[in-house]
């Protein structure tokens, strides 16, 4: 029977009473802690409290023990396992879960028994109370008491190990829980160890728990006097954790790709992995024994070396990486980045270095700086993304685009760009739509124009964005270029507001009209305040002011003509070349001088002028606008252009209309004054040749004929010379076969063809004129047997008559059109005269040329001339 007394604290141990009962202690239950220092004595062996937090401390209340009886276990029941640790509990103090001990309340009793058992044991000196505390403490490894082969006291940590409650290791031996193959071995050292023979104090040991899963263990033995008899205190740790730890990295290490190598304090190779013959060539233990100097490159030795003592002064921990050349099997030189760490005071027993060849990667990463350095350096905006729109990178030129840092967008979505106003919802819409439709396959780029709104203004940049695949080919995310193309877009709407003036232009009917447009477009589109025309007098020899804004008056005041050679305006108009001025208001060239106005800028409209721009701020005119104001010249120079023409049209068609008016008056004459007297003379001879015929009357008939024929042609002449006002849809067949019947009556045997009917605009009155002279001069000068050819031109708009006649000789051609000329005995020389006469009036063109029979071929084009 137990001679010790258990005290419970708490009224919720009670239920252990009767365990301990039954294990031969007197048990006495107090409600708290303070309330057992009335009832101690030298019988109290143990004591279990029920942890109350809000008295006293554990660890105070064991201390106050110690103080009074010495050290004693002292067992407190918590309901976390987290509460159970030393460190929650402090020492000397053994924590243990309520459930447990509430589901087996005898192991715990036993438990109890052994552990007050052992205590009363050693601390009756003072190494054994030592051994008691360092037991108590060391609580995380396993640690019994064996004598004779049993267990006669062991903590918590022995119970976990080996799945054994308290009452199943209460007489169970220690081989029990030994592996099999290891109880050899064991049972061999413990005997040494009680011979007193020579045996080792730690070895390693397999444990075997109650689900027959082996531990790998370290036991640390040491011999004791127990009960006056000879006992062993054996710790145990669980290594199998480590054990599988350090297999795993033994694995790692052999079958890594990285070189892994010990190297030793004095600098010289311990070990090497193999990996070694992969990346540099050498068998595993080549180079065992080597100076790590030797190997290094000439140029980068100092540098490792230096990293090498520095990491070895500092005994432990990681460097970081370093990259250098070291030398391969073949001698050439490899780039490696090495990672090294000091453990000498662990098994390693050195410096840990672990390498891996980097000499692709650095010769991708210096190409990857090349293209990096190009990027950063250019003028556009970069920026890249992944696949779920979070931006990756961008470049200095990007970010000092949209005044934001780089910090401020790597690493957010692209909807950052509407959350920092830069972007508006449509703006934003619009880019998320691309990035969909690109992430999806569905398009390999786009481009799109965005409006950003920064605090300087509104800015415009086009934005191509493109996919990147990986090696599947799938889109792994997007390269955005961005370009500023607010200028460009200024440039394209004043461009296009040019267009609109530009119609102004072809409507101005004046050229003070055109100066007026110029000077609304210099000041609305161009954005000049100071301009103006003005415009060369050729009667003056002067440049004249025609038009200038009220801007420019205002500063100016009355504007004076320019005579020839005064003035920058006059340098500009004669040498043709835009110029432009700085410091004009010191310039002695300048021919009205004013303090305002600091730069000038000219744009000659050749042959008519200059237009003239001047600012009253340094630095305003040198811009983009100065390619439009010379497109404003040139539309300024076309109108005027124009305007000369048509005023030159007016003036021709004044004169013709005078010219058509004094024909009209000759055809009248010649029809009246000329037709009569010849009609009496006609009249006269018929009676003549009554009373008397003869070959000489005959010869006057013939003579009053011609001059008939004379007369006709000349009226004919004189109308057909008159502009054609109206035309018609024609057939040419249609007309041609008219102009036929009259013009080849007298030739019964000619022949005509129609190659083919075209529709021809004319004068039908002119045109068929035009159709019998062309024949009636084929039938004179071909014979009564001729063939005439009419058909459509195959290369120009217009049509063809051609003879298969003699032709016309060389040396007449350039006169045939002339008036009066004729080869012919019976001709009155005005027939083809006529027919110029009636291709002139309706803007078309002839020309002649041998027909493939070797007769005459005119061709008519019918399209107007320009």
């Amino acid at each position: 029977m137990n001679e010790s007394r258990v005290i419970l604290v708490g009224e919720d141990v009670a239920f252990l009473a009767a365990a301990l009962e039954r294990r031969g202690f007197d048990v006495e239950i107090t409600a708290s802690k303070p309330v057992v220092f009335e009832t101690l004595d030298d019988a109290v062996g143990g004591i279990v409290v029920d942890d109350v937090p809000e008295e006293n401390s554990n660890t105070e209340f064991a201390a106050s023990l110690r103080d009074h009886v010495g050290s004693i276990p002292v067992y407190v029941l918590v309901d976390d396992p987290d509460d159970a640790t030393p460190a929650h509990l402090g020492g000397g103090v053994f924590g243990i879960e309520r459930a447990s001990v509430v589901e087996d309340a005898e192991s715990f009793a036993c438990r109890v028994e052994s552990t007050i058992t052992f205590s009363e044991q050693v601390i009756s000196t003072r190494e054994g109370e030592s051994l008691y505390r360092t037991i108590v403490e060391q609580s995380h490894d396993a640690i019994f008491v064996a004598q004779d082969g049993e267990f006669q006291f062991w903590n918590r940590r022995l119970t976990d190990l080996t799945g054994r409650t308290d009452e199943e290791l209460d007489g169970t031996t220690v081989l029990d829980v030994i592996h099999p193959d290891d109880r050899e071995e064991v049972s061999d050292i413990s005997e040494r160890r009680r011979r007193g023979d020579d045996a080792p104090e730690s070895y390693d040991v397999r444990i075997v728990d109650t689900d027959g899963q082996v531990h790998q263990c370290s036991a640390n033995v040491q011999d004791i006097d127990y009960r006056g008899g000879y006992g062993v205190l054996v710790a145990i740790r669980d290594l199998t954790d480590q054990r599988r730890t350090e297999a795993q990295f033994r694995s790692l290490v052999e079958l890594a790709r990285d070189v892994v190598t010990l190297v030793g304090a004095d600098g010289r190779i311990k070990y090497q992995s193999p990996s070694i013959e992969d990346v540099l060539g050498f068998d595993q233990d080549e180079l065992v024994g080597t100076h790590i100097k030797d190997l290094v490159h000439p140029d980068d030795r100092e540098m490792v070396m230096s990293a090498f003592e520095d990491a070895v002064e500092r005994e432990d921990g990681a460097n970081e990486p370093l990259r250098y050349r070291h030398r391969d099997a073949d001698g050439s030189w490899r780039w490696l980045e090495s990672v090294g760490a000091s453990h000498t005071g662990m098994s390693a027993g050195g410096f840990v270095v672990t390498s891996r060849d980097v000499t692709e990667r650095r010769t991708y990463e210096e190409r990857l700086q090349h293209y990096e350095t190009i990027v950063e350096s250019i003028q556009q905006g970069a920026y890249v993304g992944d696949e779920n729109g979070v931006i990756q990178y961008i470049n200095e030129a990007a970010s000092e685009r949209i005044e934001l840092s780089r910090d401020a967008l790597v690493g957010k979505h692209v909807s950052v760009a509407r959350e920092y106003g830069l972007l508006d919802d449509d703006q934003y819409t619009r880019l998320i739509d691309v990035l969909e439709e690109i992430f999806a396959g569905e398009s390999d780029g786009e481009r799109l124009e965005l409006t950003l709104s920064l605090t300087t203004g509104e800015f415009v940049i086009e934005f191509a964005i493109t996919p990147i695949l990986d090696n599947t080919g799938a889109v792994a995310g997007v390269v955005g270029l961005s370009s500023d193309i607010t200028e460009r877009k200024r440039y394209e709407e004043r461009l296009n507001a040019l267009h609109a003036s530009t119609r102004r232009l072809s409507a101005a009917t004046s050229k003070e009209e055109v100066a007026e447009v110029v000077c609304e477009a210099g000041v609305d589109v161009l954005e000049y305040d100071l301009c103006g025309v003005l415009l060369y007098d050729e009667s003056r020899d002067a440049l004249v002011p025609t038009k200038f804004t009220e801007q420019a008056e205002d500063v100016f005041g009355e504007i004076p003509t320019l005579p020839r050679g005064t003035g920058l305006s006059w340098e500009v108009f004669e040498s043709g070349n835009v110029r432009f001025y700085g410091e004009v208001d010191s310039d002695p060239r300048r021919y009205n001088p004013s303090e305002d106005v600091v730069e000038e800028f000219i744009v000659p409209i050749p042959d008519y002028g200059v237009f003239f721009v001047g600012a009253r701020t340094e630095g305003t005119l040198a811009d983009q606008r100065v390619a439009l104001a010379k497109v404003l010249s040139s539309n300024a120079r076309a109108a005027l252009d124009r305007v000369e023409r048509e005023q030159l049209l007016r003036r021709r068609e004044r004169e013709l209309a005078r010219q058509n008016e004094q024909l009209e008056s000759f055809a009248s004459a010649v029809s009246h004054d000329l037709q009569n007297p010849l009609n009496v003379a006609t009249g006269y001879l018929e009676l003549a040749r009554e009373e008397h015929d003869s070959d000489a009357l005959q010869r006057v008939a013939r003579a009053h004929d011609r001059m008939g024929a004379i007369i006709q042609d000349v009226l004919a002449l004189a109308q057909n010379g008159q502009t054609v006002e109206e035309v018609e849809r024609l057939s040419l067949e249609t007309v041609a076969r008219d102009a036929w019947e009259t013009a080849a009556a007298d030739a019964p045997k000619a022949t005509l063809e129609i190659e083919r009917d075209v529709p021809i605009d004319a004068h039908e009155g002119r045109l068929q004129q035009l159709l019998e002279n062309l024949v009636s001069n084929a039938v004179r000068h071909g014979g009564d047997d001729v063939r005439v050819r009419i058909g459509p031109l195959d290369d120009r708009i217009g049509f063809y008559v051609e003879d298969d006649g003699p032709g016309i000789s060389p040396d007449d051609r350039r006169r045939i059109f002339e008036a009066g000329y004729t080869t012919s005995d019976d001709g009155t020389g005005f027939g083809l005269n006529v027919v110029q006469s009636v291709v002139n009036a309706h803007g078309w063109g002839v020309w002649f040329s041998d027909s493939d029979d070797g007769g005459a071929r005119f061709e008519i084009t019918t399209q107007p001339k320009s």
